[in-house]
């Protein structure tokens, strides 16, 4: 990607984001800000702002809808732009003023995420840009996919999403009528499986599946979720089931929507996270479940499952408390596991398409913007087929182990 292919609109507001911040005499270098299997729903470009005369330097993300003329795919940009540019410019700035009225230090507050410079969301002209602070030169990066999360990554995420669910539940027992706006953010499954292609994919995924699970029951219950994921979706996800428990969820939360930091002994110690394009009010079990399954194998599950749930939910707790209303009231532990059963066979949903991609190279993927009943993963390689059947039927295993899916 070069400079002449970032379209006239974002320059424009480039332009005045880079004047605002004290630069004059400019010059902008504009680089590929993603490869094929990062960001499956837009480009990116990352952008260096040098200023004549000086070592002063602006690096930012910016984050474009892909170009195309079908109008199907124009309004799903118009969905995902959308409700990603609210977190940054409605979401965010509520609970960072309710973290700071609260006087909750630092540390205690919820700032796992990218600055956000400015958004664009033309509708009329089909124009949608969202700007960040590249995070790279601060040393943050990507988990490797392919990979199964060390130990403190999945400790960080959990210590991270608890302070953000922990927003929601005590703005909503403080602060009802604010909160009330954010609960018509629907779950957006509807409106990308209404997306040519997409139910195919994942028709495919559960077709790839059954092929690759060794027991003849597990193959059973993939077939049955595979004939009626829609309506397993909606179980899951429709507002009215989560209204109760009901947070503002992140809606994606797996690695490839996380970068973290690691000390010199190689130990994240900070995470960032991004992708916000599908937040939603929902379950706090949904962005558990997706995180813990996709990021670890049955091995680290048998030891750890539960001490990620206790770490999650003492990270809740705590910012509750601090925020001023009772977690015992609103959400105990007892009430996290009760929804992750209700919502564990979501991980069945997702998990069958979500280790195809992580074990996918380059190679095998195509951009999932352009996904069709062939799927967005070819056959894996060797070493994929047998991590992707490992951690798959591992999954399975441990879903009914804890009473996640429920046999006729």
């Amino acid at each position: 990607m070069s400079e002449l292919l970032l379209p006239n609109f974002v320059l424009s507001k480039l332009d005045r984001i880079i004047r605002e911040n004290g630069f004059i005499n400019y010059s902008m270098e504009v680089m590929p800000g993603s490869q094929i299997g990062d960001g499956f729903t837009s480009q990116l470009a990352r952008i260096k702002i040098s200023e004549s005369g000086c070592d002063n330097t602006l690096q930012i993300m910016c984050k474009l809808a892909p170009l195309t003329d079908d109008p199907a795919r124009k309004s799903k940009s118009y969905f995902i732009f959308r409700r990603e540019a609210t977190f940054y410019t409605e979401v965010m700035p509520k609970f960072a003023k309710f973290q700071e009225e609260k006087n909750l230090s630092k540390s205690d507050q919820f700032l796992a995420y990218p600055k956000c410079y400015g958004t664009i969301i033309d509708d009329e002209n089909g124009d949608y840009a969202i700007i960040l602070e590249d995070l790279r030169p601060q040393e943050f990066k990507l988990w490797p996919k392919v990979k199964t999360s060390p130990i403190e990554n999945i400790r960080l995420a959990m210590r991270e999403i608890g302070k953000f669910h922990g927003l929601s539940f005590a703005m909503k027992d403080q602060r009802p009528q604010e909160f009330s706006e954010f609960e018509q953010f629907t779950d957006l499954y509807k409106v990308l499986f209404k997306s040519k292609g997409v139910p195919d994919m994942f028709r495919n995924s559960y077709d790839y599946a059954i092929k690759s699970l060794k027991c003849e029951n597990y193959k059973k219950i993939m077939r049955e979720i595979r004939e009626n994921f829609l309506e397993y979706f909606d179980a899951c996800l429709n507002e009215k089931s989560s209204s109760y428990f009901g947070v503002i969820c992140h809606g994606d939360f797996w690695n490839n929507n996380i970068l973290y930091k690691f000390n010199k002994n190689d130990a994240a110690e900070d995470i960032r996270i991004l992708d916000w394009q599908v937040l939603r009010y929902g379950s706090p079990a949904i962005d558990l479940i997706t995180n813990i399954f996709t990021t670890t194998d049955k091995t680290m599950r048998d030891k750890e499952y539960d001490n990620f749930l206790r770490i999650y939910y003492e990270s809740f707790s705590n910012t509750v408390k601090l925020l001023g209303s009772n977690p015992n009231e609103l959400f105990t532990f007892d009430d996290l596991q009760s929804e992750l059963k209700r919502c564990g066979v979501y991980t069945l949903l997702l998990l069958p398409i979500a280790i195809q991609v992580s074990q996918a190279d380059e190679r095998e993927l195509t951009d999932r913007s352009d996904a069709n009943a062939k799927g967005i993963v070819g056959q894996l390689s060797e070493r994929g087929q047998q991590e992707y059947e490992r951690r798959l039927n591992g999954v399975f295993e441990d879903v009914i182990r804890f009473g996640y899916y429920q046999q006729n």
